[in-house]
């Protein structure tokens, strides 16, 4: 029994590979199959009925080594106890592969061992009845019973949550985070293949909590929900913001959002004013939206979409951000000349010396004025088996510059 993961070979393990390499039959879906149709190894293919399939592991298992595949973690939701009251112990191997749960919950940056975890994929929604007296629920769905059921069988019974994603196509290409409430969830069409977390209110209100009034920029890391966008470290956003000399009202495009951690800090530090936070990236945008929601965030717009052409038609800017450009840096910051109003003020980082280069020069063919250009080098103290050691992390380039024509910070 071969845990493969959520189905992509990046999240499959060594053990499972050297599995797979000294079977000479494999038993599996369409797409775990898929996974080593370069194999040329003899391939059966579980259909509708699971009885003939595991009539023909049974079979074949006599005379040859059968490696069966499934998805995620075998001990997860999966074939395991019907095979092993089938088959038996004897001659009987598992290798543990990534859950599904655990990947939706490593894309949001939360612990697990404390869910409730259901599956209706393939059994019916009996499971979500003992669900509904839990704060913290992980549903598995599929293409009979949704994440808009799931949603629905909630809202029907009056149990609240207080944050909800929907998490699809985990680790594939097509791969989809969705932050929304319980009625939002419960109109979303198909994404059958999905994990649905549900938090209540009282999940998760010990931690941190005491961070969401603090007035200084500079919220630890692990306070965020994060996923595999960019993220700018604590300590290098307390710059970038201090850099951006922030002021109650003013109006802020922040250009390549990523996870949202800017977009939360600066929006705390401005209210009333707003914040346009542009990505481009739809699974980013999710855990945009995502933090806002938990950090209890309405002073945001979020813009999807690819600067610059996405900010024709938003309000002046007093600031803009920019934590990434997606390889049009020259047309951002030329564009940003014309969404600037006076004493305007743009604030970039760079991570490699070529963008900072580029950036550099471009802030200085005109448009510009008081350029000013700070490299951040950070190290850490971490364990090391028993003493403590400096480690350092990846320097950052921080830039400003004002738009010409603007006044200076003391005007």
């Amino acid at each position: 029994m071969v845990g493969i993961g959520p189905g992509s070979k990046e999240y499959l393990t060594p053990a499972a590979g050297t599995a797979v390499a000294e079977a000479e039959v494999l038993v599996g879906g369409k797409h775990a199959l898929g996974l080593f149709s370069g194999l040329g190894k003899e391939c059966y293919r579980i259909g509708r009925s699971l009885e003939e399939a595991i009539s023909f592991i049974e079979a074949a298992r006599q005379e040859r080594r059968v490696a069966v595949l499934l998805s995620g973690d075998p001990g997860f939701f999966s074939l395991l106890p019907r095979l092993r009251a089938r088959l038996g112990e004897a001659g009987l191997r598992v290798i543990p592969g990534i859950s599904s749960l655990q990947l939706a919950c490593a894309r949001l940056g939360l612990n697990w061992e404390d869910f409730c975890f259901v599956s209706v994929h393939g059994r019916g929604p009996e499971g979500l009845e003992a669900a509904c007296a839990t704060p913290k629920v992980a549903v598995l769905t599929d293409p009979a019973f949704t994440p808009a059921f799931v949603c629905r069988y909630f809202l029907e019974r009056g149990k609240k949550f207080r944050q909800v994603w929907v998490l699809t196509d985990l680790g594939l290409p097509g791969e989809e985070v969705t932050a929304v409430s319980l009625e939002e969830g419960a109109m979303l069409s198909g994404r059958g293949n999905s994990v649905v977390i549900l938090l209540g209110e009282e999940a998760g209100r010990d931690s941190g909590q005491e961070e969401f009034g603090v007035l200084t920029p500079g919220l630890p890391d692990e306070l965020f929900v994060r996923g595999e966008a960019a993220m700018s470290q604590e300590e290098i956003r307390v710059l970038v913001l201090c850099k951006a000399r922030l002021r109650k009202g003013m109006t802020v495009y922040e250009i390549g959002a990523g996870t949202g951690s800017w977009t939360v800090e600066v929006a705390r530090l401005i209210a009333p004013g707003k914040v346009f936070a542009v990505e481009k990236d739809s699974a980013a945008l999710a855990l945009v939206r995502a933090n806002l929601e938990k950090f209890r965030i309405s002073n945001v717009v979020p813009v999807p979409g690819e600067a610059p052409g996405v900010c024709a038609g938003l309000p002046p800017a007093d600031l803009v951000l920019i934590g990434g450009s997606g390889g049009r840096l020259r047309e951002i910051l030329v564009a940003a000349r014309g969404w600037l109003r006076g004493r305007g003020l743009l604030v970039l980082t760079a991570v490699t010396p070529e963008t900072f280069g580029t950036a550099w020069q471009i802030l200085h063919e005109g448009g510009w004025q008081d350029q000013e250009a700070v490299l951040a080098n950070l190290a850490r103290v971490v364990q090391r088996g028993r003493t403590k050691i400096w480690q350092g992390e990846n320097p950052v380039f921080i830039l400003r510059a004002r738009v010409q024509g603007g006044g200076t910070d003391d005007d």
